[in-house]
């Protein structure tokens, strides 16, 4: 197991792991009381990303947008779209260069994760740090082909709610 990297300060110091595998994948909701509403086959599933780390772990991420899992799936598989439109990941990387993806925080008050996308502005040496949603921050990963690394601190205080 290797180190990636420590976490600047404005990040406590925490450990990072870099992420080595991504799976798109999508859970069924149980949200059906009556047998009448169970045979209605319009309800929707789940999209889920699953982060394999370096150290051996798994990070889940729930209630991801259908468009975002969609797009990270064409990603990770390849398959190009046909549209010469840019979206705001595609655009991002043709303007800047994104030097990591970092998920490192809860939202105090929410479930929600939050990421921190490192970014290096043209014509500016220093790097630039954005909050943004992490699945939002994965895809424009991995369309500018940076890392992302996940929060030990975080993985951690997942745990603990599960527990």
């Amino acid at each position: 197991m290797t180190l990636s990297s420590f976490c600047l300060p404005q990040f406590g110091w925490n450990k990072l792991f870099k992420v080595i595998k991504i799976d798109v994948l999508t859970a069924s909701p149980d949200i059906f009381s009556s047998e009448e509403e169970t045979n209605r086959s319009h309800y929707a599933e789940i999209p889920l990303l699953n982060f394999e780390l370096e150290n051996g772990e798994n990070f889940l991420m729930a209630n991801i947008p259908v468009s975002i899992a969609i797009d990270i799936a064409r990603k990770l598989n390849g398959v190009e779209s046909a549209d010469s439109r840019l979206t705001n990941a595609e655009l991002i990387p043709e303007i800047c260069i994104v030097e990591r993806v970092i998920i490192d925080s809860i939202i105090p008050y929410s479930n929600a994760y939050q990421a921190t996308a490192e970014i290096k502005l043209e014509g500016f040496s220093e790097v630039q740090h954005f909050q943004m949603i992490p699945s939002h921050a994965t895809l424009l990963a991995l369309i500018a082909n940076s890392e992302i690394l996940v929060s030990d601190s975080l993985i951690k205080a997942t745990e603990e709610d599960k527990a």
